[in-house]
């Protein structure tokens, strides 16, 4: 069975992403940056407050009200910029907490253009990496390098978990390209998504 190769991984993923509806990629993003908000959390706790993250929760609100059937409104630039602002530069904050900082807000960032009337224009699949992107610094801190020294599936504890998360990164795809979204489906994709984020937590 062939190794893991992350770059061709994000490149599939992205293209799975790329044909869908704009509601369904609000869905996926919007799902994978609920279940990246305990990361935001910790951030905060960890920085006894330094760092705050408001809008996060005002955009995936927003986004949310778009999934159930509402219209997209606006191009959300002034709330975009604030979500990206908002987060701590490596500088500022040790890794890999402002990683997971960043990565979150872009996943948040990417539900809401997803759901915002430029979503057409301004989406990229690309971000899909930053979905992903949590979960392969978390690995290396403990050190396994995703980029060489990757496994077969099932190879490893940590293969393991990457493979989770890339399974469910496929099939909620796979899924959303076949089915009207809808709030009931969006909540499973929110607990599904929980494999995506970092055993970091405890």
């Amino acid at each position: 069975m062939a190794n893991f190769d992350l770059d061709s991984t994000i490149e599939e993923l992205a293209l799975s992403v790329e044909s869908l509806p704009m509601r369904s990629k609000a869905a996926l993003f919007g799902a994978c940056a609920e279940a990246l908000v305990p990361l935001l959390d910790e951030v905060e706790r960890r920085t006894s407050g330094k760092w705050t993250f408001p809008t996060a929760r005002i955009a995936l609100d927003l986004v949310s009200g778009f999934i159930e059937g509402g219209p997209s409104r606006g191009d959300h630039r002034e709330l975009r910029q604030r979500i990206l602002a908002a987060g701590p530069n490596g500088h500022e904050l040790d890794s890999p907490w402002s990683t997971y900082a960043q990565d979150a807000l872009i996943c948040v960032d990417a539900a809401l253009v997803a759901a915002s009337a430029l979503g057409d224009r301004d989406f990229k699949p690309i971000w899909i990496q930053y979905v992903i992107n949590p979960l392969v610094v978390s690995l290396d801190v403990q050190g396994y390098d995703v980029e060489s020294s990757p496994g077969p599936v099932g190879g490893n504890e940590f293969q393991v978990q990457l493979d989770r998360a890339v399974t469910f990164l496929h099939s909620a795809a796979a899924r959303l390209s076949l089915q009207e979204i809808d709030l009931v489906t969006y909540r499973e994709l929110v607990e599904e998504a929980e494999v995506i984020r970092p055993t970091v937590l405890g």
